[in-house]
C-alpha cells in the first residue's frame, strides 16, 4: 500500500449524493467550483521591505507583522522564504478561502525550511507560531515552528486553529502539512503542536470543522499534547456538539515523540481517520531546563493514540512506542468514555509501559483487529477494560512477550462483553489469563509459560512456527510474525464476518479456512504425512502386537478392532519406534460400565509409554506416564464418558508438551519437565475393561 498516497475516506452516502447532484443542477453549479486566481505574496527577513508591494521575490515584505495585517481571499498564496528566521514573531491569519480556491502558506526558494520563531510573544496571553482563527479553507505547508524555552506561564502551542467569539461558526477545509514544530511548552492541556480548538464558555457561539488533514508533520518535544482536537463542549450545557465538532478528519503520516501529555488526541469527531503516525516517548518525556520551564502540568494518565466522545474512527498502520505509566494508563491504543464503533487494526506497538489497549466505560462496538504487540509492558496487564465499558472484540492479533511481563494478558470489563477470537499470545514471561462471565475465547493461541490456559475450547497451545518472532523494528519490519509453512495455526481459526478484509500484511482474507494471528499464510501449506492408518475394513489387524486380553475385528456397523476379556490388563500395539512428534486420533467404544479404556503413544516398551484414558467410573479424562514400570497420573480432566457410544480422542505430542482432545475440544496440556519417552509407537490400553478402537491415523 501506498503509504500516505490514499486517503481512505468514504464516498458520500447515496441520499446526500443526490441531493447534492440536484440542489447542483439547479442552482447550475454542476461540475468543478472555479478557482480563484488569488495573488501570490513573498516574505523574506533579511531582504525584504514592508513598504514594498510583496507581489514579487524582489518586492517581498520583511516581518511577520505586515502579513497579520494583510485580509487574504480565495486564492491567495503566502510564500516564506527558504533558510530565513523570523524571531519573536507570528502569522495570525485573516480571511478565508474558498471551496477550490483555498488561501495557500508554503515557502519558496532552495534551502531549509523558514523558521518562526514565535519565542514569548503572545495574543491575549496565548502564544502560537501560527493562528487561524474563525477562518476556513486555508492549506499551511512547509515551515519550520518553534518557541523555545520560556520562563513565561502561559497558553502555547505550534499551530493554533481556533473558533471563538464573534466570527466562530461552522469552519471547512483546514489542511496542515509538512510542519516541523520543535520545543513549544504550554501550560495545560489547550496547548501543544497542532491544536484544533473550538473555544467559549457560557453562551458564546460554538464552533465545528468540516475538512481537517494534518498530514506529514514532525512534533518533537511539545507541552502539552502533540496533536488534538479540543471542544469545550464537555464543561458548556449550552453546546450540542459533543460528539460531532470535527467531521472528515485525518491525521497521516506523522512523527510525534518526546510529548508532555498525549501523542495523537480526537476528541468528538465523527469517523476520524489516523493513519501511518509514529509516536514515541509520550507522557513527561519534555526534555526542558526545570528553572526555566517550570510550569509544566502535573500529568496522572496519557495514552499514544487515542479517541474521546468519538464515533466510527479508524486507527491504522500506525505505531507506538514508550508511552509511560505515570500514575495510570500508559497504553499505546485507547478506546476512551464516549468511544463507539471504533477500530484499531494494522498498527503496531512495542515498549509500551502500561501494556497494549485500555478500554473507558460507556464505550461499545469496538474492534481491534489484526495488530501486532511486541513487548509491550503490563503496567496495566496487556489488555485493560475498566467497569462500565460495552461490547469489544479483539481478534487477529499477536500478543509477543518475552521480557518480566506477570499481570494479566486478558481482561474483561464488569458490562458488556469482551470477545477474543483468532489471537496468538506467545507468553514468554509470567503473565496469566483472565476467565470470566463477561468474556469469550473461541480460537485463540496460548504458547510458552502457561501454567494454565482459558477456557477456550478450540485453543492451541503448541508453538504457533512464527518466522522469526521478536524482530520487529517498525511497522512495516515485521515479518518475523508470518507463520511458517508447518505453523499449527494455518487454516484452524474461525471466520469473522466483517473482518476488514485485509491482515496486517496487506494479503486479502480468506486464503481458505482462515488463520490463526495478524498474519493469513499465503504460500502452499505443508501438508500432513501420514504414518499410519488402519480402519480395520479388510478384517485384519496382523500389523498389531498384543498383550494379554482377547483380541479380535468385530463388526458392529464399522469394523474394528475388539478386545472382549474384562479383567486384567490389555494391551496392543502398532507402528515404529522412531516415531517422534505427531498427532494420534481414533475413535474408541468402551464395552464395560465403569471402564476404562486409552491411547498409548510414545511407546518405548511395556515398561515406557504415555497414555490418555477415558474413565467412565470417575467421569474423567486422564494423562498418565509409565517410567519404568510405574504408572503415575499426571494430568486429569472432568468429561462425561459414555460407555457403548464411539468417542472421538486425539492426542498431540510436540517435543515435551502433550495435548489430548475428546471430541476435537482440548481438555488437557500438560508439558513434561522430567527425563520422557523422546518417542516410540502407538496402541490401546485397557484395565479390567472391553472397548473398541477404529478409524486411527498417525499424521506428523
Amino acid at each position: 500500500m501506498n503509504r500516505k498516497g490514499k486517503s481512505g475516506r468514504m464516498t458520500l452516502p447515496l441520499l446526500g449524493m443526490i441531493t447534492f447532484l440536484l440542489f447542483s443542477l439547479v442552482s447550475g453549479t454542476l461540475g468543478p467550483v472555479a478557482e480563484a486566481a488569488g495573488t501570490t505574496y513573498y516574505v523574506d527577513s533579511s531582504l525584504g521591505s514592508d513598504s514594498s508591494s510583496g507581489t514579487s521575490e524582489i518586492t517581498a515584505w520583511k516581518t511577520l507583522s505586515k502579513v497579520n495585517s494583510v485580509t487574504f481571499g480565495p486564492g491567495d498564496r503566502v510564500l516564506l522564504k527558504a533558510g530565513e528566521v523570523w524571531s519573536n514573531q507570528y502569522l495570525d491569519f485573516l480571511g478565508s478561502g474558498t471551496e477550490g480556491s483555498p488561501i495557500t502558506v508554503d515557502r519558496y526558494g532552495t534551502g531549509s525550511k523558514p523558521v518562526i520563531h514565535f519565542g514569548n510573544t503572545s495574543v491575549n496571553g496565548e502564544g502560537f507560531g501560527i493562528r487561524l482563527r474563525n477562518v476556513s479553507y486555508w492549506e499551511i505547508n512547509n515551515l519550520e515552528i518553534t518557541s523555545g524555552q520560556q520562563a513565561t506561564d502561559m497558553r502555547r502551542s505550534g499551530v493554533l486553529v481556533v473558533g471563538e467569539g464573534t466570527g466562530a461558526g461552522n469552519f471547512r477545509h483546514i489542511y496542515i502539512k509538512n510542519l516541523n514544530i520543535h520545543d513549544v511548552f504550554g501550560t495545560d492541556r489547550r496547548t501543544g503542536g497542532i491544536n484544533i480548538y473550538a473555544r467559549g464558555a457560557n453562551t458564546a457561539p460554538e464552533s465545528t470543522w468540516d475538512g481537517i488533514l494534518i498530514e506529514n508533520n514532525t512534533i518533537v518535544n511539545v507541552a502539552d499534547t502533540g496533536i488534538q482536537t479540543m471542544t469545550d463542549a464537555f464543561s458548556n450545557s449550552a453546546w450540542t456538539h459533543k460528539f460531532d465538532a470535527f467531521r472528515n478528519v485525518v491525521i497521516r503520516g506523522n512523527d510525534v515523540e518526546q510529548i508532555h501529555r498525549d501523542g495523537i488526541l480526537v476528541r468528538a469527531s465523527v469517523s476520524p481517520l489516523i493513519e501511518y503516525n509514529t509516536t514515541r516517548s509520550i507522557g513527561e518525556a519534555c526534555n526542558v531546563d526545570t528553572s526555566v520551564v517550570s510550569y509544566l502540568d502535573h500529568i496522572a494518565v496519557v495514552a499514544a493514540q487515542w479517541a474521546y466522545y468519538t464515533t466510527g474512527a479508524v486507527f491504522q498502520y500506525n505505531e507506538a512506542s514508550d508511552t509511560r505509566k505515570l500514575e495510570g494508563d500508559g497504553q499505546p491504543w485507547d478506546f476512551d468514555v464516549e468511544v463507539r464503533g471504533s477500530i484499531y487494526q494494522y498498527n503496531y506497538s512495542h515498549d509500551n509501559q502500561g501494556g497494549t489497549l485500555l478500554v473507558m466505560n460507556n464505550t461499545d462496538n469496538n474492534i481491534f483487529r489484526y495488530n501486532i504487540s511486541q513487548n509491550d509492558l503490563d503496567g496495566n496487564g496487556a489488555f485493560n477494560l475498566i467497569s462500565g465499558g460495552g461490547n469489544l472484540y479483539v481478534y487477529n492479533n499477536v500478543i509477543y512477550r518475552s521480557g518480566t511481563q506477570n499481570q494479566a494478558l486478558t481482561h474483561a470489563s464488569n458490562t458488556g462483553m469482551a470477545y477474543y477470537s483468532n489471537n496468538i499470545f506467545y507468553n514468554g514471561a509470567s503473565g496469566q489469563y483472565t476467565n470470566s462471565p463477561r468474556m469469550t475465547y473461541d480460537h485463540n493461541s496460548f504458547y510458552g509459560l502457561n501454567s494454565s490456559v482459558p477456557s477456550d475450547p478450540y485453543k492451541i497451545v503448541g508453538d504457533p512456527k512464527f518466522v522469526s518472532p521478536n524482530t520487529a523494528t517498525g511497522l512495516n519490519s515485521a515479518d518475523g510474525y508470518k507463520l511458517a509453512s508447518s505453523s499449527p495455526l494455518i487454516n484452524t481459526g474461525v471466520a469473522i464476518a466483517t473482518n476488514g478484509g485485509l491482515d496486517y500484511f496487506h494479503n486479502t482474507l480468506y486464503n481458505g479456512v482462515p488463520d490463526i494471528g495478524a498474519f493469513e499464510f499465503q504460500g502452499t501449506v505443508a501438508q500432513p504425512i501420514t504414518l499410519f492408518q488402519d480402519n480395520f475394513e479388510d478384517n485384519d489387524y496382523s500389523g498389531w502386537t498384543t498383550s494379554g486380553g482377547t483380541w479380535s475385528v468385530a463388526d458392529d456397523g464399522t469394523k474394528g478392532l475388539s478386545q472382549s476379556l474384562a479383567s486384567g490388563e490389555a494391551l496392543a500395539y502398532a507402528g515404529d519406534a522412531s516415531w517422534r512428534d505427531y498427532t494420534y486420533s481414533a475413535r474408541l467404544k468402551l464395552l464395560t460400565a465403569t471402564g476404562n479404556v486409552g491411547l498409548v503413544f510414545r511407546y518405548a516398551d511395556a515398561s515406557n509409554y504415555y497414555m490418555f484414558r477415558l474413565n467412565d467410573a470417575l467421569d474423567k479424562v486422564e494423562l498418565y506416564k509409565k517410567t519404568a514400570g510405574t504408572l503415575t497420573m499426571v494430568s486429569s480432566a472432568a468429561v462425561a464418558v459414555l460407555p457403548g457410544q464411539w468417542t472421538d480422542v486425539s492426542v498431540a505430542v510436540n517435543g515435551n508438551i502433550i495435548t489430548a482432545f475428546v471430541g476435537g475440544v482440548q481438555l488437557i496440556q500438560w508439558t513434561d519437565t522430567a527425563v520422557q519417552p523422546a518417542g516410540g509407537k502407538i496402541g490401546i490400553r485397557m484395565h479390567t475393561s472391553a472397548a473398541r478402537i477404529d478409524d486411527v491415523k498417525v499424521i506428523q
